[in-house]
């Protein structure tokens, strides 16, 4: 009859309960994962299931009754969230852009009940984010997520020392997400801002044309149109922004 130690045991379960927190951490705040409609059941058995698999290539852990314990699941508690929270700052650009366009086109009133988030979001903001949530999943973002945090062991290790998330990488991360933001909504911005400057010359110049009573409509139409016509541009923009982050998501978690 084969019998383990209890040290041997206590690293065995070390082994897969380190990388376990990790990636759980992750799934709970990355894009799509962290969705309601998707049961806490499944998160925590894709992250049990890669967890496992990870455990057969990491270096041996500290035993799970070491007094470093709580602090190491700390640390993968941090590089976790942090990494989640990377990929989702390009999702947040998106809802700030359609936030800003909305209310240049004046539809800042035309708002309803997400499901998902459980308050009243904005029309063109929550089409924003739906339309990034599509070509995340066409860029197998949800795989590149995977990729990124199992890549993470390699660049810090279970109980190396790191940083953790800097006051700098947040501040870093704040000013990439106004910055996407603004990016986004500028041509739109732009078309909107001239049209009613059009709109207002010509209601000073012939006042008993009224303009205002059809400026609402024509601006929601320009809108529209110049929005349509921006989605391939929205598209490439959001490549890239991803692809970016995901370069340095691994790094950020230092």
């Amino acid at each position: 009859m084969v019998t383990i130690s209890g040290d041997v045991l206590n690293l065995l379960i070390a082994s897969w309960v380190f990388p376990f927190v990790r990636i759980m951490a992750m799934l709970s705040t990355a894009p799509i994962y962290d969705q309601r409609s998707l049961p806490i059941q499944v998160r925590i058995g894709l992250s049990a299931i890669i967890a496992f698999l990870l455990a057969q290539t990491l270096p041996q852990p500290v035993p799970i009754n070491d007094p470093m314990t709580v602090a190491i699941i700390a640390q993968q508690i941090l590089i976790g969230v942090a990494l989640g929270f990377s990929m989702k700052i390009v999702f947040a650009a998106f809802q700030f852009a359609g936030d800003i366009i909305g209310l240049q086109m004046g539809l800042a009133f035309a708002q309803f009940v997400d499901p998902e988030k459980g308050s009243v979001s904005p029309l063109i903001g929550s089409f924003l984010t739906i339309l990034a949530s599509l070509i995340f999943l066409s860029m197998e973002g949800h795989l590149m997520l995977i990729d990124a945090v199992t890549k993470s062991f390699d660049v810090v290790p279970i109980g190396s020392p790191s940083s953790g998330v800097t006051f700098e990488n947040i501040v870093i991360s704040g000013g990439m997400l106004f910055m996407l933001g603004l990016q986004i909504a500028l041509p739109i911005v732009g078309a909107l801002l001239v049209a009613n400057l059009v709109l207002g010359i010509l209601t000073k110049a012939s006042p008993q044309m009224n303009l205002m009573s059809v400026g609402f409509s024509l601006t929601i139409a320009m809108g529209v149109l110049v929005l349509s016509f921006s989605v391939p541009y929205m598209v490439s923009t959001f490549s890239e922004a991803l692809t970016r982050i995901a370069s340095v998501a691994i790094l950020r978690a230092q």
